[in-house]
């Protein structure tokens, strides 16, 4: 009801003809000064305003309402706050626009306090009347003056910040070494006594009192942000204004200019500047008298540090000064869990100075990386502030030292516990992570990625509850699973904060396995573990990271195709064999991981074709059990396609008749057992009839590379056939295995033409055999067409 409401009068608003426009205009000029109509005069403004921003198109408001609302703004009467500040509003609504034609005048005023009320115009206007060239030079002044109100001073500073921001090329050199001059002053001279009470009159003159630190005690030093005041002076109020805007004015006034160039126009700010946070340094360390002044402390420290990176990158001379007061500051900040995300910006400080002190800051990102990122994962700014730092700094965390290839379990945890949050990043920062020595564990841990959100959350859930520890059976959940001996190192082995463990990840749980002989044998450790995680796999969190592994999966795959070399493809194979029936039990999740498995598989070995005889042994005993078809008929069917298309000399010199023999021994095998299996059941499915077809056609494409076996591939062919006339498939798949053993077979009752035809050149993926006349298909339409016309 309130959304249609709302609706409604948007609707209203965008449908307001221009006459009225004009008669709402002509009652804000006819009211706007009479104080007895000053509440209709707001109502006119308001519906003025929500008229300007429903309407797709800008209303024509009259010369003479624009120019009177810029009077309105510049002069900011006190006792017409509201009207002012509602006519400032449309005028943001309705500007930039030709002056001429909106009938207002934003030409350069002589009084700082007009320009100030009027800055906001003047940056949405623009420079079009070379308003901005005309007025920085009057700001300049006015700062260098000193006689203006804090608030007007504060308008003026930030109008100079949004130029220097967009515009920095219109501020001259003199211009920001003026500013400097005005904020070192700001910074160092700020008065140490507190304002007097605005609110009371006192006859009797009391001496003022000094301004206070954070843990009570009276200042004796300069004057900071963390000064502890009841009330304040102007010049302390611009002294906290201009720390608060010092790194932005800095930072957008130096980013275009060469280092040598900055460090000239900088050095005096640069030096007032490092003096100034080494105060609010000493004074972060003080023990605040009022609980709450920590945060405050917290975000002066998170500032100060930032614009000590920013200084040091313009003066590289200051290092070695400020490096060892944030080292200084990071022990400190190591003893106290509570102050963990401030390590971030000294981290960002260590990345970019090292260098310059040479100084190894590995033992830093790793005290990071596997302590604090180890609990700290659970927090979510912890969590954001650390995602964002890989982000921007991922090309130097991967060129400089290897916390990211040794610490990326930890990384992980972040996504496990976030799947919701960090998708995009992650996927951004995935191939960061890989390396030669990284990538099939990485590949574990996406594969894994459902099971170690479960391990995070049970492990919480035990460390906050009270969770009684349950004698050595059998457990039936998640949370008994963990207090359990057996299952436990599975729990910090999914769990664990530095890589280099887990290449082969079932087989470290064999292992494991074989010392429980409770367990089945013919059931693996990780199958088991997996089922004993079940309870979970409806849990929203599991659910939705169980949605983001495929498409970190694509990508992992992707890089692995474009870099990786043949010897890492070779021993990922068996990794891809074990893994690809060995996922967490999430349907959606299992057909999907299965189904990209399957296809990179193929583009992999279309690439790399001599992994086959690489890993002949891993793949012939995957080929020679018809279980291993069971839940993972594409991974077997593509796996049994690829020995028939790229097992042959053209692809690897080492592909001899003996190791063909030896393929061919194997598959022919199986599919004797595979169609015996089909025809004597009921339940075959389609997958079976599909993966026979490509048992029949790779023998015959092996038969055709050694001769000697064409005559067993016609006798395999064609007691599939018989066996299927009789079998119990489905007729549209029993016509199909039939009809592939009778055209098999009648190809390889000719050798010659059989080799061509079931291993053509790589020619016809060029087209060159539609196109060359001396191709064979060309020939063989010619000789078709010569017998038919006789």
């Amino acid at each position: 009801m309130a959304l249609s409401s709302i609706e409604n009068i948007f609707l209203q608003a965008r449908e307001t003809s221009q006459e009225d426009i004009d008669r709402i205009c002509s009652g804000i000029l006819e009211n706007l000064y009479d104080p007895e109509k000053s509440g209709e005069c707001m109502n006119q403004l308001r519906k003025l305003y929500l008229i300007i921003h429903a309407s797709s198109t800008q209303p024509c408001l009259t010369k003479n309402l624009v120019g009177t609302m810029v009077n309105m703004v510049e002069a900011m009467d006190p006792g017409k706050t509201k009207e002012c500040l509602l006519c400032q509003k449309i005028l943001t609504g309705i500007l930039p626009g030709d002056e001429k034609d909106l009938g207002m005048e934003t030409g350069i005023k002589n009084n700082a306090t007009e320009a100030a009320n009027c800055a906001l115009i003047y940056l949405i206007q623009g420079d079009k009347e070379k308003c901005w060239t005309c007025l920085l030079p009057k700001i300049e002044k006015w700062l260098s003056s000193q006689n203006i109100e804090f608030d007007v001073q504060s308008k003026l500073l930030s109008f100079l910040i949004a130029i220097s921001l967009e515009h920095q090329s219109m501020l001259q050199k003199g211009q920001i070494e003026s500013v400097n001059a005005y904020v070192c002053d700001v910074l160092v001279k700020a008065s140490l006594k507190q304002a007097p009470n605005p609110y009371t009159i006192n006859p009797f003159k009391k001496e003022q009192t000094m301004v206070t630190e954070v843990d009570g005690t009276p200042s004796r030093n300069i004057f900071t942000v963390l000064n502890i005041g009841q009330y304040y002076t102007e010049d302390q109020m611009m002294n906290i204004f201009c720390f608060s805007t010092l790194y932005k004015w800095i930072y957008n006034c130096s980013k275009e200019e060469g280092r040598e160039t900055a460090k000239t126009i900088f050095h005096n700010l640069v030096g007032k500047t490092i003096d100034y946070c080494f105060r609010i340094l000493d004074q972060c360390e003080r023990k605040p008298k009022i609980p709450s002044d920590v945060e405050l402390q917290n975000s002066c420290l998170l500032e100060t540090i930032n614009l000590l990176d920013l200084v040091c990158k313009i003066d590289e001379g200051q290092v070695a000064r400020v490096y060892q007061e944030i080292r200084r500051q990071h022990n400190r900040l190591l003893q106290d869990f509570s102050k963990t995300r401030l390590i971030i910006p000294v981290l960002q400080f260590f990345l970019n100075h090292s260098r310059t002190v040479a100084h190894d800051p590995h033992d830093v990102f790793r005290q990071y990386f596997h302590k604090s990122l180890s609990w700290g994962f659970t927090d979510t700014a912890i969590a954001f502030d650390t995602v964002i730092f890989i982000l921007d700094n991922l090309e130097t965390l991967c060129d400089d030292n290897t916390i990211l290839s040794n610490h990326f379990p930890n990384i992980f945890k972040i996504l496990a516990w976030n799947p919701r949050s960090f998708v995009s990043e992650f996927c951004e920062i995935l191939p960061a992570l890989m390396s030669p020595t990284s990538s099939i564990e990485i590949f574990h841990i996406l594969l894994d990625l459902p099971c170690i959100t479960i391990c995070l959350d049970v492990i919480e859930k035990c460390n906050t509850e009270d969770v009684a520890t349950v004698p050595e059976t059998e457990p039936n959940s998640s949370m008994e699973a963990y207090q359990h001996p057996f299952y436990r190192p599975m729990f910090l082995f999914f769990t664990r904060s530095e890589g280099g463990q887990g290449d082969t990840i079932n087989r470290f749980l064999v292992k494991m396995q074989l010392e429980k002989d409770k367990l089945e044998k013919s059931e693996s450790g990780l199958a088991a573990f997996h089922k004993i995680l079940e309870d979970y796999c409806l849990h929203p969190r599991v659910v939705v990271c169980s949605q983001v592994v495929p498409a970190l999966l694509r990508i992992w795959f992707e890089v692995i195709l474009e870099e990786a070399s043949t010897d890492f493809v070779s021993h990922l194979l068996p990794v891809l064999i074990e893994r690809c029936g060995l996922l967490y039990n999430i349907l959606e999740f299992k057909a999907d991981v299965k189904r990209l498995i399957s296809q990179y598989f193929v583009k992999l070995l279309k690439k790399h074709p001599t992994i086959l005889l690489d890993q002949q042994s891993d793949i012939l005993d995957f080929l020679m059990t018809p279980a291993n078809i069971t839940n993972r008929e594409d991974f077997f069917a593509n796996m049994v396609w690829g020995v028939g298309e790229y097992c042959s000399t053209t692809n690897d010199e080492r592909c001899t008749t003996e190791n063909i023999r030896r393929f061919f021994e194997v598959l022919e095998a199986l599919t004797y057992e595979l169609s015996g299996m089909i025809a004597s059941t009921t339940t075959s499915s389609v997958s079976h009839a599909k993966i026979t077809c490509m048992l029949m056609s790779t023998l015959a494409k092996l038969s055709t590379r050694c001769q000697d076996l064409i005559p067993r591939a016609i006798l395999c062919c064609t007691k599939v056939a018989r066996q299927q006339e009789q079998g119990y498939l489905d007729t549209n798949s029993q016509e199909t295995i039939i009809n592939r053993a009778q055209e098999l077979t009648n190809i390889l009752k000719v050798p010659n033409f059989a080799a061509t035809a079931l291993n053509p050149s790589s020619d016809i993926f060029t087209g060159r055999w539609h196109q060359d006349s001396s191709s064979l298909p060309t020939i063989l339409r010619g000789v078709y067409q010569i017998i038919s016309t006789e």
